[in-house]
């Protein structure tokens, strides 16, 4: 009888423990999540699950139309946005970056040293 008492102590002790330290942290999670998902506004400057940078443009029930670059529009699920670049996230990158981080894309434009020999890109260029 001692035996049985003492197992249900260790099982009851177990799913505690599993709870406190696996489902309520996950719980926590997924709640701060959704009201990320909820807050999300038109010229924000978000970042998805995929890593793509971008602002915002159009939010709909479960889509987020977001622009990565002058003109050119992704539809996404809102449940991709991990998280929304706030002010204090730009700054950091300008300390890392030591210069200052432009709200919109820059033109990136390729280097001699950056194309590749024998690529078709190459090719054109030198015809």
């Amino acid at each position: 009888m001692n035996n049985i008492g003492l197992l249900a102590i260790y099982v009851v002790g177990f799913i505690a423990i599993f709870y406190f330290l696996a489902v309520r942290p996950q719980q926590k999670q997924r709640k701060a999540h959704e009201q990320l998902i909820n807050s999300v506004k038109r010229g924000d400057r978000v970042v998805t699950i995929g890593g793509i940078f971008g602002t915002v443009k159009r939010v709909e029930e479960g889509l987020v139309v977001v622009e990565i670059d002058k003109g050119v529009n992704i539809k996404v699920a809102r449940r991709a946005i991990a998280e929304i670049a706030s002010a204090e996230q730009k700054a950091t990158a300008s300390k890392v970056l030591d210069k200052p981080v432009a709200d919109e894309a820059e033109e990136i434009v390729p280097e001699e040293s950056d194309v590749v020999e024998g690529s078709a890109a190459a090719e054109e260029e030198q015809k």
